[in-house]
């Protein structure tokens, strides 16, 4: 039978636990967490959700536990069973992370967040989640997709699972979207090249289709679910949306943003093609009419940028009523050996705004989320080095990278120079997270990697999978509202972004 296991704390610590000695381990388990932050006199609620290790079935039995300078209080849901009782999907191999590939699958596979009914007492999450097999696992891992509805409950502050399914012809489950009154929802299924159990081809629509289907470079499609009656038990309507999709270098993901106001969809994915005697990845971003579910002439066939895209963050932005993207590549209009980060209106030619060093598969960087400002401009987070960047053969060990915060204006131009949030001394930062919580109220999120003067961290792991997960508020500025705190047997993945749920709430 499945099982729930909840655990609740309150810690009222009056000074930071001393750190622990632990090895570097990935997320692996579904939780809630919240904080009442005692130097802003709020109450603010964070949602985790979180599944298990790479080829487990089973989450263990672990409190999650957090030291700050203030009262605290957890409530941690364990989720035990996934649909069909499958754990969740091992990346594949050569996944391009912020600062060291991996020719193997170490974690699970990216998870995908959309919530709705943000505004009432009870609003939903929806998780896009890819699933593998429960047995001894080859590379790449046999894989699903499935979908989980978790609802908050504001008598136990939890949020409770509702609805999972599982999708066996997707051999992915990516990008997720919701309507606000969570009538709408629709998910990216990555299927087969060859499957034709469609209802519509909407990328037949588009004017760049003959380059967006390539069999010579694709054994995948890219097709958009959809249900217009909130219930996703219900059969789905199909529409195929790109024609190119590959494993190959685990460069990008696949997003999928609803404008609502506008009835479009934004999908911005990452693309594999042929040309010039050879195969080239990047990304596009299209963006879909629901009216008829054709094409429009908005968005990019592409490359968000100079070189192979690395990260492709896409928001929307209801001020202005355009796309927008933050994204990072393996080049740069500075020269080699740098990668650069970029910024691209759907309707503007894309902006280097800042750059990093890279050399084969290890990187010192690249751009985290993206969020839309009320006046029309963007705030994103990134991983990079605080300094003068120059081109070299090898990339420097030092300094170690630090998490930074960059304001762009309505046509996306940069704002001031980045703020340096978060650094430490002869450590380096990762896995950014940044979350709307209220006006002018940011959650931040990072990871401490490779220490670089620690005895204990003899592994270039560390550069994959952070040693401790750090939480703490700041302002559209980057001004700190609370302190960090620490938390303990939880943390998010890599490339997963946080979901506001309304009323001081993020998920996870």
């Amino acid at each position: 039978m499945p099982k729930l296991e909840l655990f609740f704390q309150q810690n009222r610590a009056v000074s930071p636990t001393p750190p622990r000695a632990a090895k570097p381990s990935s997320p692996p388990y579904h939780c809630t967490h919240s904080i009442r932050s005692i130097v802003a006199l709020t109450f603010v609620l964070i949602f985790i959700l979180l599944l298990f290790s790479c080829g487990d079935t089973y989450a263990q039995d672990r409190r999650i536990t957090i030291h700050p300078n203030e009262i605290s209080s957890i409530r941690h849901t364990i989720i035990e069973r996934l649909p069909d009782g499958e754990p969740t999907c091992c990346e594949h191999e050569w996944n391009v992370r912020y600062l060291h590939y991996h020719p193997a699958s170490v974690v699970p596979r990216r998870m995908y967040h959309s919530a709705c009914n943000t505004d009432t007492n009870t609003p939903s999450m929806f998780t896009s989640v890819s699933l593998g097999e429960n047995r001894r696992h080859p590379e790449p891992d046999p894989s699903s997709g499935a979908i989980i509805r978790s609802e908050y409950d504001p008598a136990t502050g939890r949020l409770i699972p509702k609805e999972m399914r599982r999708f066996k012809e997707c051999i992915w489950s990516e990008g997720i979207a919701t309507s606000s009154d969570c009538s709408t929802i629709a998910m990216l299924c990555r299927r087969n090249f060859d499957d034709k159990d469609f209802d519509f081809d909407s990328l037949a629509t588009h004017k760049d289709k003959d380059w967006m289907t390539q069999p010579k470079c694709a054994h995948h499609s890219m097709w958009l679910y959809e249900w217009n009656n909130g219930d996703i038990m219900s059969t789905p309507r199909k529409y195929v949306v790109h024609r190119s999709m590959d494993f190959d270098w685990e460069y990008g993901n696949n997003y999928l943003r609803y404008a609502e106001d506008q009835n479009v969809y934004g999908i911005g994915m990452k693309a594999r093609v042929f040309g010039g005697g050879g195969c080239h990845e990047a990304d596009a971003f299209l963006v879909l009419n629901r009216t008829d579910y054709h094409f429009t002439d908005r968005g990019y066939a592409w490359a968000c940028g100079t070189g192979h895209t690395i990260f492709n963050r896409p928001v929307y932005n209801e001020e202005t009523g355009k796309f927008a993207l933050m994204c990072g590549t393996d080049g740069s209009n500075a020269g080699s050996n740098l990668a650069g980060y970029w910024f691209r209106r759907e309707d503007l030619q894309s902006k280097e705004f800042f750059r990093t060093n890279f050399s084969n598969i290890h990187f010192k960087g690249g751009p985290g989320a993206l969020l839309p400002m009320e006046d029309g401009g963007y705030l994103g987070i990134l991983v990079g080095v605080n300094g003068r960047v120059r081109p070299q053969n090898e990339v420097p060990q030092t300094p170690p990278t630090s998490i930074g915060l960059v304001r762009f204006d309505s046509q996306g131009d940069m704002v001031g120079a980045i703020k340096w949030v978060a650094e430490k001394d002869n450590t380096y930062l990762s896995h950014p997270q940044l979350a709307k919580l209220g006006t002018n109220r940011f959650l931040l999120g990072y990871g401490e990697m490779k220490r670089l003067r620690d005895a204990k961290d003899t592994s270039d792991e560390s550069y994959r999978i952070p040693w401790n997960h750090y939480l703490l508020e700041i302002d559209a500025n980057g001004n700190r509202l609370t302190d960090p705190i620490e938390l303990e047997g939880a943390g998010w993945g890599e490339q997963d972004e946080m979901v506001s749920l309304g009323n001081g709430r993020v998920g996870w």
